[in-house]
Parts: structure tokens; sequence; C-alpha cells
């Protein structure tokens, strides 16, 4: 180890240009290695901590909330998990985990009176802790949940609300209006280090919500995510072949009120499966699932990272490859000398990858220094929250020996297979020749770099397409300036609050409703009166007369509420997909057909025009718009303003400081929250940006080491044709022929690079936006962007070497001839 060191640093002395390209080379493909490897350990760590973590299931189910989704659902009533419990003696337990409405927080510290908005609850079965592995740093897992009215808070929670208080036994007021409660704490979780799926900062007993006890009958209140913990001598595919006979038995009186029998249900061409997913599968495999509880991330952006540091090191290591063999002049006869004096083919072995393993030792410390202070920029930049400290140390180490090692051995493998392949006597006459086959193996290893880097081109191009595609889709409604004002029940006077937000000078209206127009998650079963042909789902909100003119949502027939017609409380103003999926004409003959559920009948008064109101990964699902005083409110308070303001950033802005203001008059001391709906609705991509993001950040460092190498084989190219140019410039030749003369090689090589990602990359960006609901074509100019981009690269490389070779003096070059 120690003499290859010395070589190493003996060539790097002899050599600086060449040696500095490689440790660059090697040093960059080493740095986005190691930053790739940390993002997939923190993807595949989820979930991994839980002790029965092997044995548990989610049961997904069909998307039972719209029409041609192929889509699965997270989501699940309680009926379903009272059904295995009675059904499946391979279950050995049960655990369903619901999510609440918003449910504002308020307690007393002392005298004083704390609110919180922004907290997330979830509520869960009282064994939540028997089957997830969340330890309590206070209170006991096994009893905490048991009570009514009991809730377990994270630490971080518990610090927020109590300080260095104890947490236990205090009391905390939960929801808004009839729904208020006092819980009492019960437990402490303790702070993770890996993380869940199942993320909360606060877990309420399930027994606390009256109405769960009431629904074991229900799979069509899906607003709990069940999952069941197999039998430890149970497989899955015994279990899920129990689950596919419970639908039909247990879903009777869901289908009755929907106006169904398992028979007519099935002949109206739906269906109704329950499907086991493997709980650790749930964050990077649920691209085709609406999951309820937490965010997820994707198999898709792993595995084209895992492909993309690949991608990296291949480059760096045929710039290894390159560089070593195309100094084979200067080497070639060190290399005899060595053979003559009696070298062994073991002593050469030891030399080549003992060199390529220094470069390597010293590029991969670069490259960890480097990665470390610039980690922090890096995660701001992306997205990312990586860290060295959340690796397990040991999987690190594996993995940098792993790396050094393979690069190591790739990297020295075929310069010692050349040099040790030619004869001594040749190399110390001077008679030694690359030869056409080691030019071909160059060229193929530069045609390899830029069919690699077109197709990184090509993806983040197309990427980025998508994500503005989706940013700036007409979804509808006009989104802009648009702003939600949560929690108004605090106010008192919703409607009072309203009318002063929209009196203020730069506001164009307000307006009370349950939910903006792009979180709509209020859903049920209507019964039209004709055709008599079963239910259809809706998903509807509430809203007074000013909330389609403010959202600008198209009315195509009738008209929208007004206050002048006290029956518009039994009113109902549909989209056009719902009317399509009933049977009804857009026309007049819709007004007053009526359509009801449990909560009573609803005379139809408009049709709107389609909008997007969940993601454009979605296709547009029937939906219907209720009056703010309708029974479909079931008594809940409407919690939600929206306001439109005048365009201006700088006035939504200066907007904000005059809602809060006029907040603290109505609910002082309640903390007062809002969301800018376009805001809310690019956040909806944040797994595009940041795919976009990281693999923009690779594309750069691929054509970094592309250029690199590019760079060192001009110049070493170059040096060994100084003659040759200084005898075309005496014979009369002109720069631009000289230019074109050397440069034409590279351009014919980018040139069948293109060739070869063109169609690879065309086939991958079509298998990956045959996903989205919407998406752009991959037009021409994707493929010429990445084209123009390495050709001006290339061209620039080669014709400043040129350029500066040429104009050197021929005497000077001739001299010695």
């Amino acid at each position: 180890m120690f003499t290859s060191f010395k070589l190493f640093f003996r060539s790097l002395k002899r050599n600086k240009l060449f040696s500095s390209i490689n440790i660059l080379g090697l040093t960059v493909g080493f740095f986005a290695s190691v930053l790739i490897f940390l993002y997939v350990q923190n993807e595949l760590s989820y979930d991994t901590f839980h002790e029965k973590g092997d044995r548990i299931y989610r049961v997904n189910q069909t998307f039972i909330w719209g029409e041609d989704n192929d889509r699965l659902f997270g989501s699940t009533g309680p009926g379903v998990g009272y059904a295995i419990s009675e059904e499946i003696p391979e279950v050995q337990q049960v655990v369903r985990v619901h999510t609440p409405e918003l449910m504002p927080v308020r307690f007393k510290v002392g005298d004083e009176e704390r609110f919180f908005n922004n907290e997330y609850v979830l509520a869960a079965d009282s064994n939540f802790f028997e089957v997830f592995t969340y330890p309590l740093v206070h209170g006991d897992p096994f009893t905490a949940l048991d009570k009514p009215n009991a809730v377990v808070l994270s630490t971080e929670v518990a610090k927020k609300f109590f300080g260095n208080n104890d947490p236990m036994g205090q009391l905390i007021d939960l929801g808004g209006g009839p729904n208020r409660k006092s819980y009492v704490v019960t437990g402490v979780v303790a702070e993770m280090d890996q993380p869940s799926y199942i993320d909360f900062d606060m877990l309420i007993s399930m027994n606390s919500i009256d109405r769960v006890a009431r629904s074991n009958w229900s799979w069509i209140w899906t607003m709990f995510e069940t999952f069941v913990v197999a039998r430890p001598d149970v497989n899955r595919q015994a279990l899920q072949a129990k689950m596919n006979f419970l639908p039909e038995k247990y879903t009777y009186e869901t289908l009755e009120m929907m106006g169904y029998n398992w028979k007519s249900y099935h002949e109206a061409g739906k269906e109704w499966k329950l499907y086991l997913q493997p709980f650790k599968d749930i964050y990077l495999h649920s691209d085709n699932i609406y999951n309820r509880i937490g965010d997820t991330g994707s198999y898709v952006i792993v595995a084209s990272l895992v492909g993309s540091a690949i991608f990296l090191i291949i480059l760096s290591c045929i710039n290894f490859i390159n560089l070593s063999t195309a100094q084979f002049t200067t080497r070639a006869k060190d290399v005899a000398l060595r053979k003559v004096l009696g070298g062994s083919k073991m002593a050469f072995i030891k030399r080549f990858f003992g060199e390529s393993l220094a470069y390597c030792t010293i590029s991969l410390i670069l490259s960890l220094g480097v990665l470390f202070y610039s980690l922090p920029f890096i995660n701001q930049a992306v997205g990312t929250n990586l860290d060295f400290g959340s690796t397990p140390l040991t999987s690190l180490f594996i993995f940098l020996i792993c790396l050094i090692f393979l690069v190591s051995v790739i990297a020295g493998f075929y310069p010692f297979m050349f040099f040790n392949a030619f004869k001594p006597m040749q190399a110390m006459k001077g008679e030694l020749k690359t030869g056409s086959k080691g030019i071909q193996i160059r060229n193929g290893m530069l045609v390899t770099q830029y069919v690699l880097s077109f197709l990184l081109i090509i993806c983040t191009t197309t990427i980025y397409k998508q994500l503005n595609y989706f940013l700036s889709k007409d979804i509808g409604f006009n989104k802009e300036n648009l702003v939600t004002i949560s929690n108004t029940h605090w106010t008192g006077a919703p409607e009072a609050f309203s009318h002063k937000i929209a009196s203020l000078e730069g506001v164009i209206g307000a307006s009370v409703c349950d939910a903006s127009p792009i979180n709509v998650y209020n859903g049920d079963q209507f019964i039209p009166d004709e055709p008599e042909a079963g239910s259809i789902p809706l998903n509807y909100t509430l809203a007074d007369e000013h909330y389609l003119e403010l959202a600008e949502i198209d009315l195509l027939v009738g008209r929208n509420f007004d206050p002048s017609f006290a029956s518009d409380t039994s009113a109902i103003i549909i989209n056009a997909t719902a009317a399509e999926a009933i049977g009804w004409s857009i026309d007049e003959t819709i007004l007053h057909k009526k359509i009801g559920n449990s909560s009573g009948k609803y005379h139809v008064i408009g049709v709107i025009s389609d909008f997007n109101y969940w993601t454009l990964h979605a296709p547009i699902q029937p939906f219907a718009l209720f009056h703010k005083n309708s029974r479909a409110s079931y008594g809940r308070p409407l919690t939600n303003v929206l306001v439109r303001v005048k365009s201006s950033s700088e006035n939504l802005a200066a907007m904000s400081n005059d809602f809060a203001e006029i907040w603290s008059e109505f609910a002082p001391g309640r903390p007062y929250d809002q969301e800018v709906l376009n805001e809310v609705f690019a956040s909806r991509y944040q797994t595009e940006q940041r795919f976009g993001n990281v693999l923009s950040f690779f594309t750069i460092l691929t054509v970094i080491i592309a250029s690199l190498g590019l760079f060192g084989i001009v110049v070493f190219t170059i040096e060994q044709k100084f003659k040759e140019i200084g005898i075309r410039k005496v014979l009369g030749a002109s720069l631009t022929h000289i230019i074109v003369l050397f440069s034409k090689k590279y351009v014919k090589l980018l040139l069948i690079g293109f060739a070869v990602a063109v169609p690879a990359g065309y086939y991958l960006m079509s298998l990956w936006l045959a996903d989205f609901e919407y998406s752009i074509t991959l037009s021409v100019d994707i493929f010429l962007i990445s084209l123009g981009l390495l050709l001006v690269i290339s061209l620039a490389i080669s014709v400043f070497h040129t350029t500066k070779a040429s104009l050197m003096n021929p005497a000077e070059v001739l001299k010695d001839e």
C-alpha cells in the first residue's frame, strides 16, 4: 500500500493535469454516490423499527369514491376491521387509525389559556402500541389508550405545550363547537431516530369518538386505515384468500344504503375488493394508492437515483481508464523496463490496482470532506433532510469499503490488461502504437459518457416540463390570489368576520365555506330519484353564494345560490362529471331533479364546469356544492373563509397583515392561520419537485465528469498532434480548417451517443409519464436541449484547445525535425 501511494504521488508530480482530472472526476463520482447512499438509506429506513413489522399489513380496498379510477384506496370504513376480527382467526390483532377532522387545541397553564392550530391529531384503537413499536417515555403503552378522552403526545409537542413541566394528567381541549372535548394526557412517545409513515403530534383513544362504536356495520365512512397483524405461521397469500370473501358478507347494510345489493352492484360494473399491503412497503410502494395518514415516497425515485449513482461511477471510471491508456507512450517504456528487469505479473497487478486504489482513497477522502460541509446547503436546495448522524455507521463504513474496492478494481483492470499485453522490446525501441482497437475502445467509452449524459439531461428536462405543466395548467378555477382563513368558528361569528374581510380595500370578496376548491375531502353516496340505478359517490363542500364567483368556476346551466330563495338550503349544485355519471343531460331538463342521502333530499339548481379539486395525478370525480346551511353538514360548523385579493404579491402580503388584525378583534388570543391556495397547489407536487431538483443536481455532476473526461482526452490528443498541427500550418492550413479537422471526431462521437440515448430516453420517460392522468407529450425540443447543451460544451473544449495549439509558432514546434 505504501509503495502504491508513493507511485501515486510520483505520478501526480509528473502529470499534474491528468492526475488532477482523475482525482476531480473520481471525487465528483464518490461525492454523488455517498450522497445518494444517504438519501436511499433514509428512504429505506421507514418503519424498519417495528418488532412485528414483518407481520403487519395494511388493508387497502377498491377506490369507491370515483368512477373509472384504477387506483386503490388506503382508507377503509370502521366495519372492515370489525369484519376481520370476527371472521379471520389467522389475524392476531387488528388496529384502526382514524383521521379526525381539524382539531384545534386549547389548554391552560396556570391562569394562561393557550391555543394551537396545526398539531396533527390521529385516533387509534387501544392496542395501537402493542402493534406498533413506539416506546413511551411517560405512561403505560398497554393502557394509555384504554379509556375515552385519553391523549398521548409526541415528545416535541409535550415540550411545546408544557415546557419542562410534567405533562401526565394535564387536560387539553380538542376540537371546536359541539365537537369540543377535554382529554387527559396519558402518555408521551419517545423521540424516534427512524422515520415512519404513521407520524403524529397527538394520538387520542378511538373510544373517545362515539360514532365509531355505532359504525361497525359501515364500510363507507372511509376515514380509517386498518392494519392487521398476521399470526407467525400464516403467510400473506393465505390471509388474502380469506379477505376475498369479506365484502360480499359484510357490505350488505352499506350497499343497501347506496341503493344496491351485492348482485346489482356487480351488475352495474362496480367491484369492492380488499387487498393486503405489507406495512413496510407503504412508504415506497404506494404510487397507485390514495393514502390517508402520512406522506409517502417513491420507489421510482429511489431506483432512478441508484441508477444515477451507477452512471456517475461508470463515468468516473471511464475517465480514469481513458486518461490512463491515453498516456501509453509516456508510460509504456517504464512498464517495459520493469518487465525486462523481471517484474512479475503479480507485481504489475499490485502496481496498477494499487495506483487506482490510491487515486480512489484520496478522492473518497476529498468527497467526504466536501459532502460534510455542503450537506446543509444541499438539503436546503433540494428539500431533503440528510445527515451522516442518522445513518448507521456500520452500514456507511461497509458501503464506503465496497465502493472504493469496486471502483479501484474497475478503474485498474483495463489499464493493467492494456499495458500487460504489449511486447517490452517494441516499447523500448519506441515502435509501440496504440492501434485501431485501443482507439475504438476509448471512443466507445466517450460515446458511453455521452449516452449517460444525454439520458440524464433528457429525464431532467422532461420532469421539469411536466412539473411546469402541472403548475400552469388550467384546473377549472382561478387559484391565483386566493387565501383560505381557517378555524373561523373561533371568531364566534364567521359571517360577520367574512363581511369585514370583504369590506377591506384590496379585497375582491370573501366566502364562508368548509373547504377551499383544492381541499375537498367530504364525501358520501347519493341516490338520484332517476334513473333508478343505485347510488353515485359525490365529493362535496358547503359554501355561501359568493364561493363560485370568487373561485371563478363557470356555471353551465341554472343558477347559483341566492339569499332570496329560502329553499336553497335544500338545493345542490353538481359538476358536469356528476351529471354525466348519473346519466342526466346538461341542459335545462336537469333543473329540479332530486338526489339524496341519509341527510335528506336535494333539488338540483345548477351545473358547474369540472375543476380539479384534488391533484392532477387523478381524474376529476363527481362533485357537489351544498348551501352553507344545508343538512349535509350534519351539524358541523363551517370553519373556513375563502378570500380573493386584487392581483399583486405585495398586496397579498399586506392584506395578510390586515386579515390578522381583524382576526385578533374577533378571536383575541387565538392563533391566526391562513393558506395561499397557489402555494398549497404547488406543494401537492413536492415529490416531482424534489425528484427534479435531485436529478438536476446529479445531471450537473454527470456533465461535469463527462466534460472533465473530454477535456483530458482533447488535451492529450492535441499534445500528441503538435507537430502535425505545425506541419499543416506551414503547408498553409487555416485556423478554421485545423479546428474543424480536430473537432469533427468529437462531434461525430457525440451524435452517435445522441442517436443511442434518444430512443432509450423516450422509452423511459414515456413509462414515467404514463402514471399521470394529465401529462405533456415528449416533444422534439426536449431532446434538442440535451443535444445543444452537450454540443456547446464539447465544441467549447475542443475549439479552445485546438485554437491554443494552432496559435503556437510552427518553428518552435518543428525545431527538432
